[in-house]
């Protein structure tokens, strides 16, 4: 009997050694990007694969086909099948993914949500994020500068359920009610397509021929509507606020075609997933939040506009 227990003690002692001693080996990080292909989630990209390298973090990096749940579930489930120790995710709905990042959070993971969050945070060890909201109050102040305080303008953005872009909506919504003489006549949806963004601007001027600005929360709306706008003959006529500054949108910027770009940095976004990895993985405890930065890029302002374009410059 007491070899059996002394047995028991040192086998149980050692599964926990096992155990401890794979806990202190897993220093794997793992970042599921929103989608394949954007010049934003490629530029955070960088900024993570870089800092990692410095820091000598061990770093894989997936993406869904299209930014959307259905597309991006399997890919969050095959990471919760490996078992990071810590995870960055952009959630691409921020109710559809909660579900898969508890099931990651139940099997050990420390989960970090990066540029978009989702409703309830509460598992999450931080949000690294810019300030949506206020980014739509800053496309709202550029729009009414643009328009001298008056005309009827239009947003353009993604359907409800990404909370980035559903909180930039509501900003410049807010913000642009400060402005008596300009008409909102509300949001339309292009799901990351830009061929659905310009069918959206020729339309809408068929019904509102006077359409005197045009906000787009994200650099696909932005490249449709000034597709849109060109089939329309419209591009002297109505002015345009786009969100992040994608090659294309900076090239627009500097040929008139887009007014005013609101620039996120997402490579310092990438940068802060991994500073913030490092510190979970030492047993550090982070802020609830992590805010980055955001700026406002006018027309004239190509050397900043060079500065903040969106780069996959780690290729």
């Amino acid at each position: 009997m007491r070899k059996f227990l002394g047995f028991a003690i040192c086998s149980a002692l050692t599964l926990t050694l096992v155990q401890t001693g794979f806990a202190a080996e897993n220093k794997s990080v793992a970042l599921v990007l929103g989608v394949k292909g954007s010049p934003f989630y490629q530029a955070l990209q960088c900024g993570a694969q870089e800092k990692a390298k410095q820091m000598g973090i061990s770093l894989v990096v997936s993406a869904p086909d299209q930014f959307a749940p259905d597309s991006q579930i399997p890919v969050v489930n095959a990471v919760t099948a490996t078992q990071p120790a810590v995870a960055a995710i952009v959630p691409t709905d921020a109710q559809a993914l909660t579900a898969p990042i508890k099931q990651l959070v139940a099997r050990g993971t420390k989960v970090i949500t990066v540029d978009q969050t989702l409703n309830d945070a509460s598992f999450l060890q931080t949000e690294i994020i810019s300030d949506n909201e206020q980014g739509g109050k800053m496309a709202a102040e550029a729009m009414n500068k643009l328009l001298g305080g008056k005309g009827e303008v239009l947003v353009i953005t993604q359907p409800p359920g990404s909370a980035a872009q559903d909180a930039r909506e509501k900003g410049f919504a807010e913000q642009i009610k400060q402005y008596p003489g300009i008409n909102y006549i509300g949001a339309q949806y292009q799901s990351d397509d830009p061929q659905k963004a310009a069918e959206i601007v020729t339309s809408t001027l068929s019904v509102h021929p006077k359409l005197a600005g045009i906000f787009s929360t994200n650099d696909q709306g932005a490249i449709g509507a000034i597709t849109g706008l060109r089939q329309a003959g419209a591009t002297k006529t109505v002015k345009m606020v786009a969100y992040d500054a994608a090659t294309a949108e900076v090239s627009a910027l500097k040929n008139g075609t887009i007014d005013v770009l609101i620039a996120q940095n997402p490579k310092q976004e990438g940068e802060a997933v991994i500073e913030a990895a490092s510190k979970l993985l030492a047993g550090q405890t982070l802020p609830k939040q992590t805010l980055t930065e955001l700026v406002t890029i006018d027309s004239g302002e190509h050397t900043k506009a060079d500065k903040y374009e969106y780069k996959a410059d780690c290729m």
